[in-house]
């Protein structure tokens, strides 16, 4: 599956705007694998409460199961930070 980081969550991934992820079965998963991957502060960043969005093709997770939602190979997985604004 193909995941996307967009704006500042690329701070925590080096600058890389995507990454390829197999065999995970769900988001959990995943948050984990990028945690190994791209290190514990971008884990951080994607569990923190009001720190950005993850949608699974295109449907906020907090819609679809939260962590637990199930993930397929054929996924785009996308990581959206928060923006404020006033």
């Amino acid at each position: 599956m193909k995941v996307l980081f967009y704006s500042n969550a690329r701070e925590y991934t080096s600058g890389e705007k995507s990454f390829e992820a197999e065999d995970t079965p769900c988001v959990r998963a995943l948050i984990d694998l990028l945690g190994e991957h791209f290190g514990v502060k971008l884990k951080k960043f994607l569990l923190g409460d009001n720190t950005c969005f993850i949608l699974v093709n295109g449907k906020g997770i907090m819609t679809t199961g939260g962590l637990d939602t199930p993930l397929h190979p054929d996924d785009k997985v996308e990581v959206l930070p928060l923006v404020g604004g006033g």
